[in-house]
């Protein structure tokens, strides 16, 4: 497979579903689904909301990839949170789908060249993006989200683990 100078950062953007996966493999149903942080986001709710998350802005940086300076439309995370009933999701299907969605467009991004990632959206509430710059969005997101869940971990009296 082709490599771009922009490995480093799609190997990390690819392999942070198994750094969440990491923290939460321990934790029962009833742990997942605590909110041991008043007005917090239970910690299957935050991974339901990493992947709603990736279903949007896979689908932005695809079309930065094949169409000339899309609008990228932003939408309410809190709105998805309280009406799409993230406490009946399921644990494993929202990981497959959460390391299916990262495999996929990585595997893309691996075969780009690298003028590529200066290619632009528009977004409504960011203005221009860069592709560079979604990918590196995305990536820190799931790093913002780790460090929640770690903080509900040691809130709910759990082990430690390492990411």
């Amino acid at each position: 497979m082709p490599r771009n100078s922009y490995s480093t950062l799609i190997d990390a953007f690819q392999n942070r579903p198994a750094l969440v996966q990491r923290t939460m493999h321990d934790m029962d149903e009833t742990q997942l689904k605590a909110r041991p942080i008043a007005g917090k986001w239970s910690t299957l709710e935050v991974l339901a909301h990493l992947v709603d998350s990736d279903q949007a802005w896979c689908h932005r940086i695809k079309r930065v990839i094949a169409e000339d300076r899309p609008l990228l439309i932003g939408y309410d995370e809190t709105g998805f949170t309280a009406a799409l009933g993230y406490h009946n999701c399921d644990r494993d299907q929202e990981f497959a789908l959460f390391a299916g969605m990262r495999d996929q467009l990585a595997r893309l991004l691996h075969g780009l060249d690298d003028a590529a990632f200066a290619r632009v959206g528009v977004h409504n509430e960011r203005g221009l993006v860069t592709l560079e710059e979604m990918v590196r969005i995305e990536t820190e997101h799931v790093n913002h989200h780790l460090k929640h869940i770690l903080e509900k971990r040691r809130a709910l009296g759990l082990p430690a683990v390492e990411v």
